[in-house]
């Protein structure tokens, strides 16, 4: 098949753009120069492309164990931050760093004027017709508010005082009823004839809340800065640049590549800051003041109305901050050639009711979007497809996420963590940074130092050493799943509101659908800010300036809809799209409520039509169509569009999932295995002139896949994934080349050895590999069939009886044990292998029989299961590392006939050792840590530490095969 070049280089060999990242954690500050050139030098060994700095606190530390280091900024940690920098520079890594001492964006050098804001008010009650002249009070603030030598906050802002009839039922009939008397109030005293009646006054002030950094190390608290002001964030942004001495005239050689931004989490209460008044009325036309009680619970007019008030508050908030920090700290960051990545789009509700913002937009307003997944989240925090939603829609390469952040601790391997990165893949996920990487000096020993959440990376991990292949295969995943541009028929429209997420609610034990658009179809959410400034439609597809395309737009089941969205809607069907969901009837929010109204209803009257969603669904307009009573999927069906991706077995549908990608010359699925069983069925992929490969991401082997037909519906071959596998099935477009329709036999049927392989398909021959003795026909494409009768492959042989397991002494279990057969160590009678946590080597002497060998004949060696992970020597040389099913090595090179000496090197988790040290006096544990337990005691899947099975489990056996050509 002709080659992809550039695709199969870096599929093979990932360059640093697509390797594995990690929140490097500074905890506490306290850092040493050796300690991070070590950091530096085990991430590139390993596989990693970069590390984030980030100084923050070590919340868990019983007694002290990580000292209290230099304030963040200041003289010290800088020459740390350029010792860093400099090593990293020779090693080829990348840097980021998160842009404050725990999070969000602030320190010490922030001041009250920078600091993070809210509108506080106080009220009284006063009876009219006489002149009124009373001191009003001052709001009561934060006990954190920086204060003045007189007790009142250092900086504050008088924004108003209004005055409104009092009443016990808390509503206003009509706006002119509220009296802005803020230019009756001077110097903090009231001075205002008031009319007849009892009137409710009110003083709004603008101040500091006071928030401080959320988990900052010891000597580096501070203030947030105001997100709603540009000047702070300009102010913040360029005083970390001027620490560092770095600088715009070198920007395109920054030594830092990134700063990140954690995800946004505001202090509770009304968002304000000193020009808010002016943003929102630029963007509304009208002030917001005399709407001001509505934050105190009464009703302005009516119910809709106060609701309406809101809307365009919070619009105005979430588009300030987006300006404010997101834009303008792009802005900033570029001027001195670094890049922003932030968790702009949350999550939101449950996790923080405090982030503001429209999600999508705050993300495609930033250089790299990032959000995060978590691994044993009672809340399924899995917030993926809103990233790469907004990845896809505003042109951005990178889809980022902080990567299987958990309470739980040193109790998951590689292969739990494949499996929840794998969703994350298929969800769009293409960069990995993984949380955390703990800088943790030698001297305070194993597992050492680390942050309170996250799932431990590092060198001070059991099974560190052999952790290079899980990385290269994040890496490979990366490099071909940032390639071309993402596949989906569907943009789904998620209203206009602020807050928005996607889903809003966020709890995502499976990847969010779409009503009424199953697996096999994918989409991506657009926001009211895409649909009018991006799309476009050409060529019978809806498009974005950056290549991204759709069949048809779908929209939400609301009945309200900006009178802006829907004109471009208008455009764009009359040019030809296709456009799915109700009529809306109404607009949001206050500004030119009457004339805007009617002219949606006209509008969307003219666009619908007579379509009643029951007996008329279509309505034709202008060269597109609109359509309400058809799903999304039933649409594309009745227009003749199958699913992207579907199997041939019902039943394995919802063990499947996949992502497609497209390129100038290649289409790229990633397809994965969601359960722990092996899936064996047919697959279709909608592609068409075309011949398929499959790409492995854990060896970065390339093979051609030779049975294969082409259907109606795309192409359709045999898939077989082992328990929680994946592969990418790569087709080269106008290459359709020789294949076969199936490969039938009659055999044994053994399910636990693998299934034949077609390996060479030539004009009168064809080459396999096969497990099984027995009679196999091959099926060409035009119906012709051969057969072979193939012989002589020995059965399986077990490698049974005792093995010989040496431990590591300085972890408490002896030297040298002898195993009689292949147990759990937890199972040991032997207490101190039943706590074990480190490396156990198994030795046995195989002897290869002199008919196993010879041309076209393989062996391999089947370890059965594993915990967690081994690699395996033949004769003192390695076969490989296994991590994940099948643990299974060819070992056809490297056996002899004869006596072959047969090493297996088991690695397992802290997590035993450490349960095992509970119970011991302080003075006798062989652990040394801050974590003591897991954390998060209060979720309510929370449980104690306990022993994980570890050691090589089995059944160890030789498998063989041999290649079999059929002419």
């Amino acid at each position: 098949m002709p080659q992809d070049d550039h695709l199969i280089e870096g599929f093979r060999n990932p360059g640093v753009e697509a390797r594995p990242r990690a929140y490097w954690n500074w905890l506490n500050g306290d850092v040493s120069l050796s300690g991070i050139t070590r950091d530096l030098e085990e991430a590139k060994d390993k596989g990693l492309g970069g590390l984030q700095m980030w100084d923050t606190e070590a919340m868990r530390n019983p007694d002290g164990f990580v000292p209290a280091g230099p304030p963040f900024l200041g003289e010290e940690s800088v020459n740390a931050i350029h010792h860093a920098i400099k090593e990293a520079g020779r090693l080829n890594l990348e840097l980021g760093l998160i842009c404050a001492s725990g999070w969000n964006s602030g320190g010490a050098w922030v001041t009250p004027e920078m600091a993070s804001k809210n509108l506080f008010h106080v009220g009284i009650v006063v009876s009219g017709s006489n002149q009124i002249k009373q001191t009003l009070p001052f709001p009561e603030v934060p006990q954190g508010c920086p204060k003045g030598p007189d007790g009142l906050p250092a900086w504050y802002l008088d924004v108003a005082v209004l005055a409104w009839p009092q009443s016990s039922d808390n509503r206003i009939s009509d706006l002119s009823e509220i009296l802005d008397i803020s230019d009756k109030f001077k110097d903090g005293e009231l001075n205002w004839k008031a009319p007849p009646g009892k009137w409710h006054i009110e003083r709004f002030v603008c101040s500091n809340n006071g928030q401080q950094l959320i988990a900052a190390s010891p000597n580096s608290k501070g203030f947030f800065i105001d997100f709603l002001d540009p000047e702070a964030t300009r102010f913040h942004f360029e005083y970390i640049f001027k620490q560092l001495g770095i600088e715009k005239d070198n920007k395109e050689n920054s030594p830092l590549k990134t700063l990140d931004d954690d995800s946004m989490e505001l202090h509770e209460g009304i968002q304000w800051t000193k020009d808010f008044q002016k943003w929102f009325k630029d963007q509304h036309g009208y002030s917001p003041i005399n709407w001001l009680p509505v934050f105190l619970g009464w009703e302005i007019l009516n119910e809709d109305q106060s609701k309406r008030f809101e809307y365009d508050y919070k619009k105005s908030v979430s588009d300030l901050l987006i300006h404010s920090h997101y834009t303008t700290g792009s802005m900033v960051c570029e001027e001195y050639g670094v890049q922003l990545v932030a968790e702009a789009g949350g999550p939101g509700p449950p996790f923080w009711e405090s982030c503001p913002v429209d999600a999508l937009k705050a993300l495609g307003n930033v250089h790299i979007p990032r959000g995060e997944f978590w691994l044993g989240n009672p809340r399924n925090l899995f917030l993926i497809k809103e990233i790469a939603s907004a990845s896809h829609i505003y042109g951005k390469k990178y889809v980022d996420a902080e990567s299987w952040t958990t309470w739980r601790r040193w109790r998951d391997g590689p292969f739990e963590r494949k499996r929840l990165v794998d969703r994350a893949f298929s969800e769009g996920l293409n960069r990995v940074t993984y949380h955390g990487f703990a800088h943790s000096p030698v001297e305070d020993q194993f597992p050492g130092r680390t942050y309170h959440a996250g799932i431990d990376m590092n060198p001070q991990v059991v099974w560190w050493s052999k952790a290079r292949p899980f990385m290269d295969y994040l890496a490979r995943c990366s490099f071909m799943l940032q390639q071309g541009l993402y596949v989906a028929d569907v943009a789904y429209y998620y209203g206009d509101q602020a807050p928005n997420f996607w889903p809003y609610y966020h709890n995502v034990p499976e990847k969010p659908r779409i009503d009424g658009l199953g697996p096999g179809y994918e989409y991506d959410v657009v926001n009211s800010d895409v649909i009018i400034n991006r799309m476009s439609f050409k060529d019978g597809r809806i498009v974005l300036p950056d290549g991204m395309s759709y069949r048809v737009l779908v929209l939400p089941d609301k009945s309200d809809m900006p009178l802006e969205v829907l004109s471009k809607l208008e455009a764009l069907v009359s040019q030809g799209a296709v456009i799915i969901g109700p009529k809306p009837t109404e607009v949001p929010g206050l500004a030119n409520l009457e004339s805007n109204t009617k002219a949606i209803r006209e509008l969307a009257g003219k666009m619908w039509g007579g379509i009643n969603g029951s007996t008329i669904k279509v309505n034709n307009y202008g060269k597109g169509q609109i359509v309400w009573g058809y799903t999304p999927e039933e649409w594309l069906k009745k227009i003749g569009i199958g699913p992207d991706f579907s199997t041939q077995n019902s039943q394995a549908d919802s063990g499947f999932d996949f992502i497609h990608r497209e390129t100038t010359l290649s289409h790229i699925y990633f397809i994965i295995n969601k359960t722990l069983g092996q899936l064996s069925t047919e697959c279709t992929f909608r592609v068409e002139n075309t011949a398929p490969q499959l790409w492995d991401p854990s060896d970065g082997s390339i093979v051609d896949q030779h049975v294969f037909q082409s259907k109606d519906g795309g192409i359709t071959i045999p898939v077989v994934l082992p328990p929680g596998g994946s592969t990418f099935v790569v087709f080269k477009k106008g290459f359709s080349g020789i294949g076969l329709d199936a490969v039938l036999k009659e055999v044994t049927n053994d399910d636990q050895l693998p299934t034949e392989k077609v390996l060479n398909v030539k004009r009168n021959s064809v080459e396999m590999e096969c497990w099984q003795n027995g009679k196999y026909t091959i099926v060409g494409n035009s119906g012709k069939q051969i057969q072979a009768i193939v012989e002589k492959i020995p059965t399986p042989y077990p490698i049974d009886g005792a093995w010989h397991v040496e431990f590591d002494p300085k972890w408490g279990a002896p030297g040298k044990v002898e195993f009689p057969e292949l147990i759990s160590w937890t199972e040991h009678d032997n207490i101190s292998i039943k706590y074990y946590s480190g490396k156990g080597t198994y030795t046995k002497t195989i002897t290869v029989q002199d008919e196993w060998m010879g041309k076209g004949k393989n062996i391999y060696l089947d370890i059965g299961d594993v915990g967690e992970i081994a690699e395996i020597f033949i004769n003192g040389n390695s076969a490989g590392v296994v991590w994940k099913p099948p643990f299974k090595v060819d070992i056809t090179g490297q056996v002899k006939f004869g006596d072959n000496e047969l090493k297996i090197e088991v690695m397992n988790l802290w997590v035993n050792r450490l349960t095992g040290d509970k119970d011991l006096p302080e003075s006798e544990r062989f652990t040394k840590t801050n974590i003591r337990s897991d954390g998060g005691s209060w979720l309510e899947n929370y449980s104690e530490w306990h022993i994980e099975p570890a050691g090589l489990f089995g059944p160890v056996r030789l498998l063989f095969s041999r290649n079999v050509e059929v002419k």
